[in-house]
């Protein structure tokens, strides 16, 4: 009889790893989705200093760029 509480308690485990993994790739979706999110704002705002510092030496400024700063 032990030999068969040990297949149920591994099939238990089995089962219970498989929950364990498919609740972790939810949750680094959701992170990877939010992630993009970020990098999409990161590129927004890098477009709108580099047009800034291009209005600002048009002013009679030396160009800038962001790698100089």
């Amino acid at each position: 009889m032990s030999v068969l509480s040990e297949a149920i308690e591994a099939v238990r485990q089995a089962i219970t790893l498989a929950d364990d993994v498919k609740r972790l790739g939810e949750t680094l979706k959701d992170a990877a989705h939010e992630l993009r999110g970020h990098d999409r704002r990161i590129t927004r705002l890098e477009a709108k200093w580099e047009a800034v510092v291009e209005l600002s030496a048009g002013r009679g400024r030396s160009p800038r760029r962001i790698q100089d700063v």
